[in-house]
């Protein structure tokens, strides 16, 4: 328990600066997710809602982790009474974690249902979305009661042995599994964007890129497990937790921002729309070429500028829309609409 002090005078003061950078950069990318949102007439969706409740949870869990640090940071002896108040306030804020990586979680997969509007990733998606309730119901209820009763935990911490779990087990478990949904839910776009024939070939790998970034959240978790715990000590090392837990968080909450950026960054930039043409493909010829402000044919049909929907080929049809994302919109009947839904950039 004496570490406890150690871990404190010698590291709160920077955990308390990143944690609160974190704090400052998910609020201002949440924010700026809406206002994109708004700028360009697209409508809110589960996306956005599941995206808020993440964050409120996100900074609830921040409010009650300063707390801890700042009452913590004070103590002197292991007698002190401040260390009951960081010790329930560590608990506390760990109720929080789970409700925010599954909502996070759940919004980019809500997001990207709106990229890929293709059966078979809306299946893809509804599996990913039911692990990550499966590991959610564990979890939180591992986290709630590891300590019978969870009060003894700060009340009397010399009990911790014979009354925990062995805490270290738990929270290696429970991360690794969140890691590997982590990938999942990385990979999963990646195959659908290599479906697609994007030109220039730069905007394709800008694209990839910006779905990439997210490996920077797995990145993160893998460090936190690295430098928090030990696997068969008892506990774990709560400041370094509190840091790396709040970079991994917050980077996810961010990076479940990122792809609705670009509509606003090229209205701030001036970028014209007609910066590139796109070939759209579901894996053999293209169906379509688009840019500018009107769609070209390449198979049967008439083709018209505007944004009203054109014949592309027998049973679908294509449309341009602006929105949250840059829209080519592809609806089929009979057949074909199992092969393609419409594909949002």
């Amino acid at each position: 328990m004496q570490d406890i002090i150690s871990a404190l005078r010698d590291r709160a003061d920077k955990t308390i600066i990143v944690i609160t950078i974190f704090a400052t950069l998910a609020t201002i990318a949440v924010l700026l997710r809406f206002w994109a949102t708004w700028k360009t007439k697209a409508r809110y969706s589960w996306s956005e809602a599941s995206l808020v409740f993440a964050h409120v949870n996100f900074l609830a869990q921040y409010a009650v982790e300063m707390h801890g640090l700042l009452e913590g940071k004070r103590m002197k002896t292991l007698s002190d009474p401040r260390l009951k108040v960081y010790i329930r306030d560590i608990y506390i804020a760990g109720e929080f974690y789970m409700p925010i990586i599954l909502f996070t979680n759940i919004s980019i997969l809500l997001l990207y249902r709106r990229l890929f509007p293709i059966p078979s990733f809306e299946l893809r998606s509804n599996i990913l979305i039911i692990a990550h309730i499966l590991w959610f119901i564990p979890s939180l209820v591992g986290e709630t009661v590891l300590c019978s009763p969870p009060s003894l935990l700060w009340e009397n911490p010399k009990e911790i042995p014979n009354k925990c779990i062995m805490y270290s087990n738990f929270f290696i478990t429970m991360l690794t599994i969140e890691l590997c949904l982590d990938i999942a839910i990385l990979v999963l776009p990646l195959f659908y964007i290599s479906t697609l024939r994007l030109l220039p070939w730069k905007r394709k790998a800008g694209l990839v890129g910006i779905f990439l970034l997210g490996g920077f959240v797995i990145v993160t978790g893998i460090v936190r497990i690295e430098s928090s715990v030990e696997l068969g000590v008892q506990v774990i090392d709560y400041v370094q937790d509190i840091f790396w837990q709040s970079v991994h968080a917050g980077s996810a909450i961010i990076c479940a921002c990122l792809p609705t950026y670009r509509p606003l960054v090229r209205r701030v930039t001036g970028e014209s729309d007609n910066s590139g043409d796109a070939v759209v493909s579901t894996g053999g010829r293209p169906i379509v070429r688009a840019g500018g402000s009107g769609v070209s044919q390449d198979t049967r049909g008439e083709a018209r500028n505007g944004e009203d929907e054109r014949v592309v080929s027998a049973g679908c049809t294509v449309g341009m829309r602006r929105g949250e994302v840059e829209e080519l919109e592809l609806k089929c009947t009979g057949e074909r609409a199992g092969e393609v839904g419409h594909r949002s950039f």
